[in-house]
């Protein structure tokens, strides 16, 4: 999956896979740190510094220098999120969203309520692709009558890219 290609100003990519792709995710910002300033929104208490950290061990010796281009917030509540995106700049450099739909998910937001909220996170998404790219991470739902919030992100996007998990065989185990 190699999403460095269509990172353009404008652009709003969507990595959709278990999990919300975080090793993949935790990559991605790092290759992308070393290319300079970045933006995380942790909706879903993916962020992983340490492993961030860890591979930027491995391509330069800079880690303070490259760390500092790191700017992380999080999210706890699908209005903490939308407040977040609100109160964002038009910065000149990539946007990560990791788990956007995770605070969505919660079972005590009503539905209308959601779509509201989710409609007006996506504005403020457009607003923000504008000045750079936006590259949203998302995770299966957690019940599927919130399928819908899904589809609603990955219709404004320009790229999706979905990590499939391989089914796993069951195995007979020997008997003797």
């Amino acid at each position: 999956m190699d999403i460095l290609p269509v990172l353009k100003k404008g652009r709003l990519v969507v990595l959709y896979a278990p999990g919300a792709a975080v090793r993949e995710s935790m990559g991605l910002i790092a290759e992308l740190a070393l290319r300079g300033p970045l933006t995380i929104f942790d909706g879903g208490n993916r962020y992983q510094p340490y492993l961030v950290a860890n591979l930027l061990r491995r391509k330069t010796v800079e880690i303070e220098t490259v760390a500092n281009r790191l700017f992380s917030r999080r999210a706890f509540t699908c209005y903490e999120l939308h407040s977040l995106l609100a109160s964002a700049q038009g910065l000149p450099y990539p946007l990560v969203i990791l788990d956007l739909l995770n605070t969505f998910y919660d079972d005590h937001v009503p539905d209308r309520e959601v779509r509201r909220l989710l409609s007006s996170c996506l504005e403020e998404i457009e607003r923000l692709v504008i000045s750079a790219p936006v590259i949203i991470t998302l995770a299966p739902p957690l019940v599927a009558d919130r399928v819908f919030l899904l589809e609603q992100v990955c219709a404004k996007a320009n790229e999706i890219f979905v990590q499939e998990v391989p089914a796993i065989q069951p195995l007979q185990p020997a008997l003797f």
